[in-house]
């Protein structure tokens, strides 16, 4: 079970960066890294199509022509980083991009850069980001504006269009983080090997059914296999569990997580009576044995009964899902990664590392998703298989054998 985060060699070296007002604290290089390379192929991009016009688009004499791409460079935070070099061609003579010679003696993560990409995502005020790539490079300020948004959506576009269908997924993680008013609900996949992908987001309220659904009805657009049973492990909000058995009906297994209802239930309970709760949780959820399993939640049931009434009815309300990769027979190390959204929630401390210092997220625009795709996206680089990865066909032969009876509740 992931537990905690394991950090690149890039988030263990980063330092925190403040101004002189002490405002900017804890931003990933990496996440900033991610945003200023998209942004220099938008630049790319858009000098291309105006010596060349659209593609496809008639020619007109003595107009450029676009020829593939080169490998090129550019500096980020003291280092050559490899970019795409678009080429261009006027007849025979080779035109350098001027956004690419601008880039070649500026650090596109200097610290007055890094300073200033803060700064405009709290405020959502991009001026001084502007100001200071525009004049130190000779770009338009129009243009470095542009192509920093653009290059930052596509990484939500990159998660959100991906081809499922060569994916052969036995599990899905859906948890939801939040940004002011305003929640990513995101969905992690393990397949039968014991990969992991980020494959979709949807900006909305973890509350409202219908994101969800429509979060899931897309993952199988996209070509999400549905002729199998996929176990979906959540947390216990109901607009999840709804939404799921909306889509797949039947072919849908439910896990809550333990470690959501682990720390809603001891939220009812008097301290003193913590340790012991702890103690029953660890005993219950460490069977192997589905029976084993009954009789200990049966004696949390009648001791809670006899200390807080909201306590137990919180337990109850969950249906008896915490016990369902138990029943499913899931053994060892694989039944430690399933038993909780811990896979997904290792990824949204990348997340939330950006969110904490953002005051002011703004509605009806991308912004909260596009930065939580960029983030996600650095994240997924440094996904291992998940831990009992060797027991996941044990898992399929149960999903297959689970019945339409056995379906919602474990009982």
């Amino acid at each position: 079970m992931e537990t905690k985060l394991r950090l690149t060699p890039f988030q263990q070296s980063f330092s925190v960066v403040q101004d002189v007002q002490g405002q900017i604290r804890e931003m990933l290089e990496a996440q900033m890294r991610s945003s200023v390379l998209g942004m220099v192929q938008e630049l790319f991009k858009e000098e291309v199509e105006k010596l060349c016009g659209t593609k496809h688009s008639r020619k007109v004499e003595d107009q450029c022509h676009r020829r593939g791409s080169d490998d090129g460079s550019v500096i980020v935070k003291g280092q050559r980083v490899k970019v795409k070099k678009l080429r261009v061609r006027r007849g025979d003579e080779e035109i350098t991009l001027q956004s690419y010679s601008a880039f070649q003696d500026f650090d596109l993560l200097c610290e007055n850069v890094m300073k200033h990409m803060v700064n405009g995502v709290a405020t959502r005020r991009y001026e001084p980001l502007v100001d200071e790539i525009s004049q130190s490079s000779g770009l338009k300020k129009s243009s470095v504006s542009k192509a920093f948004v653009n290059g930052s959506r596509e990484s939500l576009e990159e998660i959100n269009s991906r081809d499922l269908s060569n994916l052969d997924i036995a599990v899905i993680m859906i948890d939801g983080i939040g940004f002011g008013d305003r929640t990513v609900v995101a969905a992690k996949a393990i397949t039968t090997k014991g990969k992991k992908h980020i494959i979709g987001l949807r900006e909305g309220d973890t509350e409202n059914s219908e994101v969800v659904k429509d979060l899931l009805q897309k993952l199988i657009d996209r070509g999400l296999k549905t002729d199998r049973v996929i176990l979906f492990v959540i947390d216990g909000a109901k607009a999840l569990k709804k939404g799921i058995l909306a889509v797949f009906g039947a072919k849908a297994v439910i896990q809550r997580c333990v470690r959501h209802k682990e720390r809603n239930i001891i939220s009812y309970l008097p301290k003193d009576y913590h340790k012991e709760f702890r103690k029953r949780w660890k005993r219950l959820h460490g069977c192997a044995d589905y029976a084993i399993a009954k009789r200990e939640y049966d004696e949390l049931v009648h001791w809670l009964g006899h200390i807080n009434h909201s306590a137990l009815e919180s337990l109850e309300e969950a249906e008896l899902e915490t016990l369902t990769v138990i029943k499913l027979k899931v053994p060892g190390l694989l039944k430690k990664t399933l038993l909780s959204t811990n896979p997904l929630e290792s990824a949204f401390s990348n997340v939330s590392r950006i969110k904490q210092r953002v005051k002011n997220w703004k509605s009806g625009t991308d912004q909260v998703s596009r930065w939580a795709a960029v983030s996600l996206l650095e994240a997924e680089k440094s996904f291992r298989t998940i831990q009992g990865y060797q027991q996941m066909p044990l898992l399929t032969a149960e999903l297959e054998k689970f019945s339409i009876e056995n379906k919602g509740a474990v009982a």
